[in-house]
């Protein structure tokens, strides 16, 4: 579990603060809010990247500050908003490093390593890319993959910077079909900011909204919550 309390979220000063929240396995969490506002900041900062202003995160009643980047990496995957391509690197050259933590000293790959690889490309319907180079891959191809790779990774959590931004619809609802399966069949913890709202409402996720006026990660439970506090902000 990642728990959180009396949490300040920022940079070099404050952007938003958070009173007490856990998350637990098998739940699909959903940051929404005014661009600008601290979404990324916040999933850095839960992915050990960035220091919290104030406060201690703590992972499995553990602070996140103790662990070491290898260490976290079994735990947690972080895929940012805009995953970027290398030349000459194929798709499946890709998705393995995400079993660099797995792997003997020679970077190896294990029957067990294939076998996450394939399942990864079978999940996300991205067989037909294996051999495909990550720099010739369209936006929303990519965006797959590194989701992918953050699936072979196989950490008790996901984060996820707007995951869907570059799909289309009918991408953008698979991908939030993939996170409940892989929440509720693989007891994955899933945080994913977005503001694909109106679909991401579809779906059993929890929701949570960054307000404006008060800089607080409150729970919401519905889109009318959202559209009350985006007119407020107009005001």
């Amino acid at each position: 579990m990642i728990n959180l309390k009396d949490i300040i979220i920022g940079f070099d000063k404050k952007l938003f603060s958070i009173e007490s929240i856990s998350f637990e396995k098998g739940q699909v969490n959903v940051l929404t809010g005014k661009n600008g506002i601290g979404k990324s900041a916040f999933l850095l900062t839960l992915a050990g990247l960035n220091s919290t202003v104030k406060g201690l995160i703590s992972l499995n009643e553990k602070a996140l500050t103790s662990y070491s980047s290898k260490q976290l990496s079994s735990h947690i995957a972080y895929v940012n908003s805009s995953p970027k391509g290398v030349p000459f690197l194929s798709v499946d050259s890709y998705l393995f490093l995400g079993r660099s933590n797995y792997t003997n000293m020679f970077g190896k790959a294990s029957e067990s390593d294939l076998l996450e690889v394939e399942n990864a490309k079978t999940l996300f319907g991205i067989h037909h890319l294996s051999e495909k180079y990550t720099n010739e891959l369209s936006s929303g191809e990519l965006q797959l993959c590194a989701i992918a790779k953050a699936y072979v990774q196989q950490t008790d959590y996901i984060l996820l910077d707007e995951p869907t931004s570059h799909l289309d619809y009918a991408n953008k609802r698979k991908v939030y079909e993939l996170l409940g399966r892989m929440a509720n069949e693989h007891n994955k913890g899933i945080i994913i900011s977005t503001h694909d709202l109106d679909l991401a409402f579809k779906f059993d996720f929890k929701f949570y909204l960054i307000q404006s006026k008060s800089l607080l990660l409150k729970q919401i439970k519905s889109f009318n919550e959202v559209e009350i506090e985006f007119e407020n902000q107009a005001k």
